[in-house]
This record gives C-alpha cells, sequence and structure tokens, in this order.
C-alpha cells in the first residue's frame, strides 16, 4: 500500500505580518456588584490563552501589564470600584475565563461577565451569586 501526499507552502506577500484570520483580539470586563466583603463570601478565577505559535498569550490586568505568567489568576481583591478588566496583548487563537463565586443568602452578589473579541463586544453575562457557583468561558 502506497499512502502520497504534497504539502505547499506560499511565501506571505504582505512582509511576514501575521494576518491569520483564526487570531482574534479579546479584552474581557467582568463587573461585581457588590464586592463582597472577606467574611461574606469570596469570588475569584483565572485566565490563560494560546497564541498562533502555542506560546502563552500575556495580559494586562486592569491596564497593568503582568508578562511572564501563563495563567492569569485573580480575586475580589483585584476589582477596582467593582471592575476587573482584563485585555490580551496580542491576538490569540484560543482562550479560557474561569470564574467561581461563594456566598451564603444573606450576602448575595451579581458578577457580570461581557467580553470584546476583534472590537465586537457581545451581550453581557448576569450570573447571580447566592451560594456557589462556577462557569467557564472560551474563545
Amino acid at each position: 500500500m502506497l499512502i502520497s501526499g504534497a504539502i505547499s507552502c506560499k511565501k506571505s506577500s504582505d512582509g511576514g505580518n501575521n494576518n491569520n484570520p483564526t487570531t482574534r483580539t479579546v479584552v474581557y470586563k467582568l463587573t461585581l456588584s457588590p464586592v463582597p466583603a472577606s467574611n461574606q463570601g469570596s469570588f475569584g478565577g483565572s485566565i490563560n490563552a494560546l497564541l498562533p505559535n502555542l506560546k502563552f498569550a500575556t495580559w494586562k490586568v486592569n491596564g497593568v501589564l503582568r508578562s511572564g505568567e501563563n495563567t492569569i489568576s485573580f480575586s475580589a481583591s483585584d476589582f477596582q470600584n467593582g471592575v476587573l478588566t482584563l485585555e490580551a496583548t496580542e491576538g490569540i487563537s484560543s482562550g479560557n475565563l474561569a470564574i467561581v463565586g461563594t456566598t451564603t443568602s444573606a450576602y448575595p452578589y451579581t458578577v457580570v461577565v461581557q467580553w470584546t473579541v476583534n472590537g465586537k463586544a457581545n451581550d453581557p453575562v448576569t450570573i447571580p451569586v447566592t451560594s456557589f457557583v462556577q462557569r467557564s468561558f472560551s474563545l
């Protein structure tokens, strides 16, 4: 049995710039209302993403560059006035945001997750936290 095939490569005419249509710019905005006090519940999560070259993306957290970290972890203490912004510094090929929240019915709170991909904002997802919640958002 003989199996044969061919692979063809074409040099890009754009000078080598990465115009990969499968990469996406992404910004996540998370809003807590109210931010749970340390004795009234907790909230946290993590985010990571891969670049087309299979290296991990670098993130800006509330506008501050966090280089050298494969996965960015965050908690309620990272929110500024109830808002946390996570922005990939380059176009990504895939990514994941995971969140978890706990509280009691006496101290409920809400988390709103909104993401913008290639400049287009998606509809926000509102998640009430009245006991335990865990969600994951993949691109």
